[in-house]
Formats: structure tokens, sequence, C-alpha cells
């Protein structure tokens, strides 16, 4: 159900609360938990046939990530974000992104390149892992991969506007194509005019609504 689960989960993390995790994650990810559904522990318990423990370790995991908040007495509550927020995290990523592809671009290796021109354009997850990895900053991948998978699970302009997400990969290629000639300065340029067009295809998307 899950092709890249997120690696980064608390050591103590048991598998079946990973299990958890990873299936409820993927779910809000992919829109079949709608902004605004509840998730209760003893409901889950007992679709998933597990005792309550691993459901509140997962629903603590999601809260720490914003994808649902905990709500006393009610459980968990898929987030449902305000345009306002969702804009200010596109911001955010754009300084993270901008970033990530000076870094990248400027601690380049030779064998770096090869990395770049194989990654898969239209999986904006791979995108940023990659650069991430040429950068040699774990710590901002992990910013980055968490914010845009909030975007994503509140945004969701792929899926309602094919268009837009052709345009986007065309957009991360270029990105990837600037940073393996090691300009900087055109890579941060291009991923600030990426974020740009999302979020003007975002609006476009709320405005038809």
């Amino acid at each position: 159900m899950v092709d890249d689960p997120k690696k980064l989960i608390d050591e103590d993390f048991s598998p079946i609360e990973l299990r958890v995790y990873q299936i409820l994650r993927e779910q809000i990810l992919s829109g079949e938990l709608k902004a605004g559904e509840r998730l209760i522990e003893r409901e889950l318990a007992d679709k998933l046939r597990i005792s309550r423990t691993p459901i509140r370790e997962a629903l603590r995991k999601l809260d720490s990530e914003g994808l649902i908040r905990i709500v006393p007495r009610k459980g968990g509550v898929v987030s449902d974000l305000k345009d306002e927020d969702i804009i200010n995290m596109f911001e955010i990523l754009e300084s993270l992104e901008a970033l990530a592809v000076r870094q990248a671009a400027e601690r380049l290796q030779p064998e770096d390149r090869e990395i770049l021109k194989n990654v898969d354009e239209s999986d904006v997850t791979k995108v940023i892992k990659a650069i991430c990895k040429v950068a040699r900053n774990r710590r901002l991948e992990d910013m980055l991969v968490g914010l845009l998978d909030l975007i994503r699970a509140s945004a969701r302009i792929g899926r309602e506007q094919p268009g837009r997400e052709i345009q986007a990969n065309s957009e991360h290629r270029a990105i990837l194509d600037a940073v393996v000639r090691g300009d900087g300065d055109q890579a941060v340029q291009l991923v600030r005019e990426h974020i740009r067009r999302s979020i003007e295809a975002y609006q476009a998307q709320r405005r038809t609504r």
C-alpha cells in the first residue's frame, strides 16, 4: 500500500505501530481519508484487529507531522488547513528547496551527476531526496519531505489539474539539470518560478470549487 514509506521513524516504534502509521499516512496523502474526518482508536482497532496501543502511537506520530490533530475525547482528526496556511507552507518550501539546490550545486561531485540524471522527475519526493543526497544534508531532506507531504495532503494540485502535473515534471527536470551543471543561481531561480506556478495553480483550483 505504501510505495515509499517514510524511513525516519522513532527507534522505539514497533513493527505493528509502523504498519498502522504507514497505512493511515498513505490514506491521508491519497485523499482516501478526507480533511476533517475522525480517526477513532476503538474503531480503527476493531477494523485492523489489533489493540488500541499501536493505534494511539501511530496517531501521535501523525499528529507530530501535522497530518492530523489530536482532539481530547474525539481522537484524531485529519487536518483541514486554511488557504493562508497552505500558501505559507509553499513559501517555506520555496526557501528550503532553494537552499537545497544551491548546496547541491556547490557540493556536486562527479559521481552525483548520474544520480540526478536518472531520478524520476515525476516523483517529487524522489527529486527532493536526490537533491538533498547530493547536498549531503539529511536534516534538510527530512524537513522538505515532511512539508511536501503536508502540502500534498492539503492542496492536491496534481490530482485535480493533470496539466499542471505535466508542467511541474518538466520544471523538476530543468531544476535537476541546472544542479548537474553546477549552476546554483539558475537552480534557485527555477525553484522560485516552480513554486510560484504551484501557488498560482492552487489558487486557481480553489477559485473553481
